[in-house]
């Protein structure tokens, strides 16, 4: 069993209004191992993002972290403060997003903002920093590094620039690596030759790594262990092959029959009815209730998360008997 690096507990991200506090991001529990790629999936809106902008606490205007711990090599960063969290983003913990053209400063250069992020966290003069962004560089594969070092971002083209982005990232070692759709602006060869970097770095590294996406394909190919989220709940924990081959909450089955298989020749592909509810309107018991087909009046009541076996955990009264445990 591999060595457990992060830890969430009971996470509720969101927006507190005159009258209420509004949960998004509503009691995410999940854990995360040395080495391990662990794949967040759902449909947009589910609550992926705001779940890895919270561990950076990087939360946008108006959205806080309401509750919840997060755990890093057992030491708990909840209460950090501003000062605190400066240290930790980019040594501990370390994000590639979702548009590297907005995440990058078009004013700096690529070497400038590099060698930027290493003297924050390291103790190197400004020519060791600028080595160390040089070796980055050639790490995630930009033909001429040298070069590369001294333009700007408007320069380079989608894939390079997110390349940078991995290799700003990486540049001060993290323990975990969560990379935000890192693929959503790229066409997609591009994308492809993105998430093979991502998994051979990994592998090379030894490195944890969080991926969140809506693409499935992409976490069958890359990932050992897949949370599925909904409404902004984890309503499935389960090793890989265990999701693809005996999915567990009618969510995750929806999202596979809705995908098409080279095997089966259908007229139309199955789809979920409905929407994802809005935040402030969510449903009272499961939240996934008004979308499902086994739907019953239990559902009204909130769900409790079942060990189903030793790999796969489902939150769904179709599992649980009358006390709440186990079938």
């Amino acid at each position: 069993m591999s060595t457990t690096i992060l830890e969430v507990k009971e996470l509720k991200v969101g927006i507190s209004t005159d009258d209420q506090e509004i949960h998004i991001v509503n009691g995410v529990n999940f854990s995360l191992g040395k080495g391990e790629v662990l794949g967040i999936v759902g449909e947009s809106g589910c609550g992926k993002s705001l779940t890895s902008l919270s561990l950076m606490n990087l939360l946008p205007p108006g959205v806080k972290r309401q509750s919840g711990d997060i755990i890093v090599n057992s030491k708990n960063f909840s209460e950090n403060s501003k000062k605190q969290w400066r240290e930790v983003r980019g040594k501990k913990l370390a994000m590639i997003f979702q548009e590297p053209m907005s995440s990058l400063n078009p004013v700096y250069k690529i070497g400038h903002q590099i060698s930027e992020m290493i003297l924050n966290h390291e103790e190197m003069t400004k020519k060791q920093a600028r080595l160390r962004a040089l070796e980055m560089l050639k790490l995630v594969g930009i033909p001429r590094p040298e070069q590369v070092l001294d333009e700007y971002p408007h320069q380079l083209s989608g894939g390079m620039r997110q390349r940078v982005m991995i290799a700003m990232a990486l540049s001060c070692n993290p323990e975990v690596l969560i990379a935000d759709e890192p693929t959503t602006a790229l066409d997609v060869t591009i994308q492809a030759q993105i998430l093979e970097l991502i998994k051979d770095i990994q592998s090379k590294l030894e490195m944890s790594v969080i991926l969140i996406t809506h693409d499935l394909g992409v976490v069958a190919e890359t990932c050992d262990r897949v949370i599925v989220m909904y409404a902004g709940e984890v309503v499935e924990n389960s090793q890989i092959n265990e999701l693809f081959d005996a999915p567990k909450h009618p969510y995750t089955q929806g999202l596979l029959n809705s995908l098409p298989d080279i095997e089966t020749q259908k007229e139309y592909l199955e789809s979920i009815p409905g929407v994802v509810p809005a935040p402030g309107e969510m449903p009272v018991g499961c939240r996934f209730a008004p979308r499902c087909k086994f739907a019953h009046d239990r559902c009204s009541i909130e769900p409790p998360t079942i060990q189903v076996n030793e790999n796969s955990q489902v939150k769904c009264w179709l599992y649980a008997n009358e006390e709440g445990g186990v079938k």
